[in-house]
């Protein structure tokens, strides 16, 4: 997924969604809104299935963080809520398409998801867990 990266620079934004129970069926009922599409079509994006998140009285969750694209986890992730509202999911996926590592507010979530912010969380682990 995408191209090289500068040394220091976003290698593409992770977006890890809750794939418990609630959240699954919650995004289930509006086909993600394209989001996996815009991901795909993304500079060194990608999409990811979390483990229940434990936020299930915030409708459905997840993580946005941006990746240097050598690392096995990302920087900082914002944790967005409500994510089964189509207005949420279409905002989301109008900034992962847009995103690009070099543009001017490239760190900055739209707008439209300021009141989906539900906090910030730690990096998202791009690589399995060792047991």
């Amino acid at each position: 997924m995408g191209g090289s990266n500068a040394p220091g620079q976003p290698g593409g934004v992770v977006i890890a969604l809750c794939a418990g129970h609630r959240c699954a069926a919650l995004t289930r009922t509006r086909r993600d809104g394209g989001l996996a599409a815009a991901v795909a079509r993304s500079s060194g994006g990608m999409l990811i299935s979390a483990p229940c998140l434990q936020r299930c009285a915030e409708g459905a969750v997840g993580a946005v963080a941006l990746s240097a694209g050598t690392a096995d986890s990302t920087g900082p992730s914002v944790w967005l809520g409500g994510l089964e509202s189509a207005g949420r999911l279409e905002a989301l996926r109008r900034w992962v398409e847009h995103w690009h590592p070099g543009a001017e507010r490239a760190h900055e979530l739209p707008d439209d998801l300021r009141d989906a912010v539900l906090g910030i969380g730690p990096p998202i682990r791009l690589t399995p867990a060792m047991r």
